[in-house]
């Protein structure tokens, strides 16, 4: 069903960025205002440092939100992907490492990442095809 699919075909292009030294309330304020379960931290110099869920936020929902910063609660394994690699292949590594979101990195610059695809994109891909 996912075969004929690519990464490029379903991501979300662009990301939501956050300063390392951002404070919780500033992350739950953006993904509120912009509708995102998920944005990346990065540091003055666009280096992407990890990424934060709104799962890694509730972890932490008891907590002085304000004095918290991204990088306290950031999980800084960020895995990512290729625009060109099959939807197969990004559903699997989801899948291995347990995450709903996957970065994607440029073909020309592995440093730079152009989107994001997470699981809701791939499920709603699988109910449309169910119909």
């Amino acid at each position: 069903m996912l075969s004929k699919y690519f990464v490029r075909d379903l991501m979300s292009r662009g990301i939501y960025e956050v300063s390392l030294k951002d404070n919780i309330s500033n992350v739950i304020k953006i993904m509120g205002k912009n509708n995102i379960s998920s944005v990346v931290v990065s540091d003055d110099n666009n280096i992407y440092w990890g990424i934060i869920t709104d799962i890694d936020i509730l972890k932490h929902y008891n907590e002085n939100l304000d004095e918290l910063k991204a990088e306290d609660i950031m999980v800084s394994k960020l895995i990512t992907i290729s625009p060109t690699a099959p939807l197969e292949k990004a559903a699997a590594v989801m899948a291995e490492n347990n995450i709903h979101h996957l970065y994607v990195v440029s073909e020309l610059r592995e440093d730079k990442i152009i989107g994001v695809l997470s699981s809701k994109d791939i499920v709603k891909l699988i109910s449309e095809k169910l119909d």
